[in-house]
């Protein structure tokens, strides 16, 4: 099968991002989609992709050889086992399945098929997070010591993300699975974790404190909360070496309008200045992470972000739940 011919399950906004990205892709086409909702076929069936009303119809296509997968959190593990066995490559949408059990499966079923199982991590593409993990690779603000990153969000979404049984948990399963993977992408494993957690993570937590001591001997904290007005989106994250301060004021936060450049920020020899870097946004990183993904199955590459790296975030998360402080508990 041909890894370049895309069948896209899901066509809610994310996978109408997914989709965008496969159309701009010089390696890819966009030749399938699925989704419960009829409405939302025939724009794709007008453009040439075929449209199915069920995920298996999709995957049974013998034209498609990678299926992206965007869809609530507790399907991504049944859908992208049904593609894998069927032998597709596949690339699930954050995170890759909602407990490291199943994300395991997944990661184990891939190697066995001998197909590619890469997962969209979109803000390790964002280029101020991309230039911020270079200055820090290249020495430029000395040893590393200190990642704050924040994540203040408005009330809760409703729908499937408020219910833990599907999201796998609380807020650190829906958004703060970008803080978890991102503390891993910048400073490295992870030796030891303290949390404090306002409910347990099956009751969906909407406050946590978490404390991350890294191998490297430098630490980390993650700051969450679903208790803003509503507007609130703060993805903040500051960066802190021997030698200088990043700052990145977040891509979701500029997304929406939250907070105001520059992107990234450098303190310095007594004095913040701004760190050049190419225009980018929210959409844009996750086109990235899509075509990343695509260019290197194409090509016959390792996925950039592949699942068992996924799966370290997985199991990042489960340890800070099963060893939470729950306040009141």
């Amino acid at each position: 099968m041909d890894p370049g011919a895309v069948g896209l399950v899901g066509l809610g906004e994310i996978g109408q991002v997914h989709a965008e990205a496969v159309r701009r892709s010089p390696a890819a086409r966009l030749v399938a989609v699925a989704d419960t909702a009829p409405e939302r076929l025939p724009p794709f069936q007008a453009a040439g992709a075929r449209g199915y009303r069920d995920a298996g119809e999709l995957i049974a296509d013998t034209e498609v050889g990678t299926v992206s997968v965007c869809l609530p959190h507790h399907l991504h593990f049944p859908v992208a086992l049904a593609a894998i066995r069927a032998g597709k490559n596949v690339l699930v949408e954050k995170p890759l399945a909602i407990s490291p059990g199943e994300g395991q499966q997944l990661v184990a079923a891939a190697a066995a098929a001998g197909v590619a199982l890469g997962v969209s991590h979109n803000q390790v593409f964002y280029a101020p997070h991309a230039e911020a993990k270079r200055l820090i690779d290249s020495g430029a603000i000395g040893r590393p010591v200190l990642l704050r990153l924040r994540l203040g969000m408005g009330p809760a979404w409703g729908g499937w993300r408020d219910d833990p049984r599907l999201s796998g948990g609380g807020l650190l399963s829906d958004a703060g699975v970008h803080r978890i993977y991102l503390a891993l992408h910048l400073f490295g494993p992870v030796r030891e974790v303290r949390a404090v957690l306002d409910a347990p993570g099956e009751r969906g937590e909407t406050f946590a404190v978490v404390v991350l001591g890294f191998r490297s001997g430098a630490l980390g904290v993650i700051e969450a909360n679903h208790h803003g007005p509503p507007g609130t989106f703060d993805d903040e994250i500051e960066i802190t070496g021997s030698d200088a301060t990043l700052r990145l004021a977040g891509v979701e936060s500029l997304f929406t309008g939250y907070r105001a450049g520059p992107a990234l920020s450098m303190f310095r020899d007594g004095r913040w200045q701004e760190v050049p870097v190419r225009p980018d946004d929210w959409a844009a990183s996750v086109r990235a992470s899509v075509t990343g993904y695509l260019d290197a199955v194409c090509a016959g590459r390792e996925p950039p972000v592949t699942g068992a790296g996924a799966l370290e975030t997985l199991r990042l998360l489960q340890r800070i739940y099963d060893t939470a402080e729950v306040l009141g508990g």
